[in-house]
């Protein structure tokens, strides 16, 4: 292995470096903490209640700490491994004894009886988590291949059509597609169930051809039963384009064994996704029958599918061509994946509306739903209206608001790192909203890009004082959590202990040490896999992440390389291994440092620092070059070069 050793020395590190150690251990401190207080003596959460009976919430529950493992995997201390196990355990085994309506618990074999990939995308969270965290358990290898069996054609539990290339309905999981009724989510669920209390109106669901002339009738008590009726009969059935995500319950289980089952299964319904896109039109259609055919069950229409262009729009049809492409663009090393969801970006862009907000720059509102004629007077939030109030709706499109919190455009970028794809986040930029070389000190939600616009001023040069930023906003983020946690001084009372209770209190914010120590952006919510320029390992305790006292700041991220400085500030001499990718995906070309020059042609570095000391280097890399794993560098099993 390549070897570096840091010669500069320094008195104090510089601000940065500190930050980023003290909220390291802040955290790990926290985390102790909120587990002995908001987990019961067993480690389990509180929530469900012993008498609850639903199918929703179980997702909420692991965000509470889906992110600990991997703040233990950038270094952080084994306190957050430890009790991420216990409550993961504990929520399973809450989750197992949790009846649903359908005489079988919430949790079957330790995974979620029948939900959407947008919830099930969510809670898998941790999963992948584990693997960067603990390749080595067998535990954690277990799951991830018997989570990703559930959607092979020859399951039990029949999830998956291989012939045809299709999942069988928008709600799958342990105990297959049988279990989506919407009317048995129950009063206890989120947003109390789906009901009409439910916010129908704004999703703009199109069912005006079954008698719903109006958004707002959707919100009668009197039309309840019709509505589930509806949902039954066109949204229970067939593919849709969240499915999607299930490409990265596939690709966690390649990174655990190397098994070429998982990337086929991937790369194949990818394929079959954008076979059906062509067949649109150039549009991802948004529900697709069990015989394969658009729009079978929505009167021919490619749009009115569940959590598709009529419902939630693109927020959710973004979620699964982006992640799909990016797990395709790593398994397989082809850059031509990305065109699927820049296809689908472009659509919008097309089709947006310049609205002048800033002296200089125009911005672009984009529509992110589709649907059929009729009235759309109801309460949306940023958009285009016409001047009576009305939701602006043009040649079908509607809701033409700016391209805000949707990470989309940020991760197609990320994963070309091309100038062209450059120019669309440009384009796409809200240039009424927070000046880019600004942190904001709130918390942001939990599906919020994690400052990437600020983030990328700072990789442009602009914003110089964005890593010392984003740790101070990282501090305070934590301090707030805290703060509450002190105030209710235990569990929270009865009308706070739902299933956001732990998500809502968590101390541990990982996106800004992501940005800094790995280069890599958070990942997409709702069930995307971390990807990165590089990764750290300490080889003195054979484990992931930063040594102790050692601090890492990626400078710059471009398509040929990146620029990186490590900081000892601890009182011992440390070693640390950086590997090129999250999965060693990628490779060292070259290597600038110190004055000197190598060419490591690996996809790991060993790097020695002792104490006081600092090194900044420029790597070029080859990207996905590298077959893609999770094992540690000095335990890589195959070479790692594609063939």
């Amino acid at each position: 292995m390549y070897e570096i050793r840091a010669s500069e020395t320094f008195r104090r590190p510089p601000e940065w470096a500190t930050l980023q150690r003290e909220l390291f251990e802040t955290m790990a401190d926290a985390v102790g903490r909120f587990a002995d207080e908001y987990l019961n003596e067993n480690g389990e959460p509180y929530w469900p209640p012993d008498d609850h009976v639903g199918v929703d919430g179980f997702d909420d529950v692991i965000e509470g700490f889906y992110n600990w493992p991997l703040v233990y995997a950038m270094g952080g201390d084994e306190r957050f491994l430890e009790r991420a196990r216990e409550a993961y355990e504990g929520a399973l085994k809450r989750g197992s004894e949790t009846e649903t309506p359908f005489g079988h618990p919430m949790v079957v074999d330790e995974f979620e009886q029948c939900r959407d990939w947008f919830h099930l995308g969510e809670g898998n969270l941790f999963t992948y988590n584990m693997g960067l965290a603990a390749p080595d358990d067998e535990t954690v290898v277990d799951r991830a291949e018997r989570f990703a069996e559930l959607y092979f054609d020859d399951a039990e539990a029949n999830n998956y059509d291989g012939e045809k290339r299709l999942v069988r309905a928008p709600q799958n999981g342990s105990m297959g597609p049988e279990y989506s009724d919407l009317s048995a989510f129950g009063d206890q669920s989120t947003f109390g169930g789906y009901g009409s209390d439910y916010r129908w109106a704004s999703h703009g669901l199109p069912w005006r051809d079954t008698g719903f002339d109006e958004a707002a009738e959707l919100l009668d008590p009197d039309n309840e039963e019709r509505l589930y009726e509806i949902y039954s009969e066109r949204c229970s059935r067939g593919d849709i384009p969240l499915n999607l995500g299930i490409t990265s319950l596939m690709t966690n289980a390649y990174l655990h064994t190397g098994d070429d089952r998982y990337r086929e299964w991937v790369t194949e319904y990818l394929r079959a996704w954008r076979e059906r896109t062509a067949e649109n039109g150039g549009i991802i259609p948004d529900n697709v029958g069990l015989s394969g055919e658009i729009g079978e069950y929505t009167d021919g229409k490619w749009y009115g599918g569940f959590y598709g262009w009529s419902w939630g729009g693109w927020h959710y049809v973004g979620i699964g061509p982006t992640v799909a492409a990016e797990n395709a663009v790593l398994l397989e090393g082809d850059l031509e994946y990305l065109e699927f969801p820049r296809s689908q970006l472009d659509v919008l862009i097309e089709n947006g509306i310049e609205v002048s907000e800033d002296p200089v720059h125009d911005t672009l509102y984009v529509p992110h739903k589709y649907g059929d004629p009729g009235d759309y007077h109801y309460d949306a939030s940023d958009v285009l209206t016409e001047n009576d109030g009305e939701v602006l709706w043009r040649d079908g499109w509607y809701e033409f608001k700016p391209h805000r919190d949707d990470p989309y455009i940020f991760h197609l970028w990320y994963m070309s790192l091309s100038e062209e794809d450059r120019e669309r986040v440009d384009r796409l930029r809200d240039w009424g909203s927070q000046d880019w070389k600004q942190v904001d000190f709130r918390a942001s939600n939990k599906h919020g890009a994690g400052e990437e616009y600020a983030w990328l001023s700072y990789l442009d040069g602009d914003f110089p004082a964005y890593p010392e930023r984003i740790m101070e906003a990282n501090h305070a983020h934590v301090r707030d959590h805290l703060a509450l946690m002190g105030e209710e001084g235990g569990v929270p009372e009865d009308d706070a202990l739902d299933e956001d209770y732990l998500r809502d209190r968590n101390p541990v914010f990982h996106r800004g040490l992501l940005q800094l120590t790995m280069g890599a952006p958070q990942p997409v919510y709702y069930g995307g896999l971390v990807m990165a320029q590089i990764r750290h390992f300490d080889p003195e305790r054979e484990r992931p992440g930063l040594p102790p006292g050692v601090s890492a700041l990626v400078e710059d991220v471009s398509d040929e390389g990146v620029d990186l400085t490590l900081v000892n500030g601890g009182g011992a001499d440390r070693d640390l291994v950086v590997q090129a990718g999250a999965y060693g995906e990628h490779k060292f070309a070259a290597l600038e440092y110190g004055g000197e020059r190598g060419q490591p042609e690996s996809n790991a570095i060993r790097v020695s620092l002792p104490s006081g000391s600092r090194v900044s280097l420029s790597a070029a890399l080859d990207r996905f070059v590298n077959d893609p794993s999770y094992e540690f560098p000095w335990n890589k099993s195959h070479a790692p070069a594609r063939e």
